[in-house]
């Protein structure tokens, strides 16, 4: 019977973060179009027959064929001569100062 209780209070409690966040979401700042989420999807499902030129442009863009270029041409045209992000004798430093830290932090093993 808890869990029962438990699994409504937490349906109750998302329902009421959803309308919460639909409300918010309705009420923009003074400047912006102020069509809450369910206009919108309507708004949007209207306007899939007749797109305007921005939802044309992204379909077009989105329908221009890959480039396929092997992995090695890509890293070699976007290849970075400058200094790396990690440094080698850096990792080697804190690699070692951490494992002398472990080494006094462990108690020492009797005859081994």
């Amino acid at each position: 019977m808890a869990v029962l209780v438990g699994i409504l209070v937490s349906l109750l409690v998302a329902f009421a973060v959803l309308i919460l966040a639909g409300v918010a979401a309705g009420s923009g700042a003074p400047g912006e179009d102020r069509t809450g989420p369910w206009r919108a999807f309507r708004a949007g499902w209207a306007a899939r027959k007749h797109p305007d030129a921005d939802q044309t442009a992204a379909a077009a863009a989105a329908s221009v064929r890959p480039v396929d270029v092997s992995l090695d041409e890509f890293l070699r045209a976007t290849a970075d001569e400058g200094d790396p992000y990690l440094q080698v004798d850096d990792l080697a430093d804190t690699l070692q100062r951490a494992s002398r830290k472990a080494a006094r932090a462990l108690p020492r093993q009797r005859g081994a």
